[in-house]
């Protein structure tokens, strides 16, 4: 995956080293309301698919694509972006962007299948599994935006 400065993107200067998009996939089953969360590479821990936005890429295209390739899900990236946090990657500093993608499509194989887990749950199994206050807030966003009462 290729890195990029907002700079390289769209030629404006920015005080962020990489731009990232994220994808918090949900669906409704049985009148529930889930969330996709998918395994990090090294480790037991939880999050939401994400990556570095390409060149010639907007944010709502690399959303979807992070969603296919992390989780093998097909869907409709929701506008406007739900939220925006701030996180570093080693010694770089990352905006993420964060998008609804409303799942049409759970594939059962995918390009990080061998690598990545991943799993449905509840809105409150997914503030759990997050734990970080930074990926939990745009789960909160979603309940809010989705009008979803548990």
């Amino acid at each position: 995956m290729t890195e990029n400065s907002r700079s390289e993107q769209d030629g404006r200067s920015s005080p962020f080293d990489l731009l990232q998009a994220a994808a918090l996939p949900y669906r409704v089953r049985q009148g529930q309301l889930q969330f996709c969360l998918v395994s990090v590479r090294r480790g037991a821990s939880w999050t939401m698919p994400k990556g570095n936005i390409e060149q010639g890429e907007s944010g709502p295209e690399c959303a979807g694509r992070e969603a296919f390739e992390e989780a093998g899900l097909e869907g409709r990236v929701l506008e406007p972006a739900l939220c925006r946090f701030v996180d570093s990657k080693g010694k770089k500093s990352v905006e993420v962007t964060v998008w609804l993608l409303e799942v049409e499509d759970c594939l059962k194989k995918w390009p990080e299948k061998k690598s990545r887990a991943r799993q449905w749950v509840s809105p409150r199994k997914a503030i759990r599994l997050l734990a970080r206050p930074k990926l939990v807030a745009p789960v909160i966003d979603a309940v809010r935006r989705l009008k979803w009462i548990d």
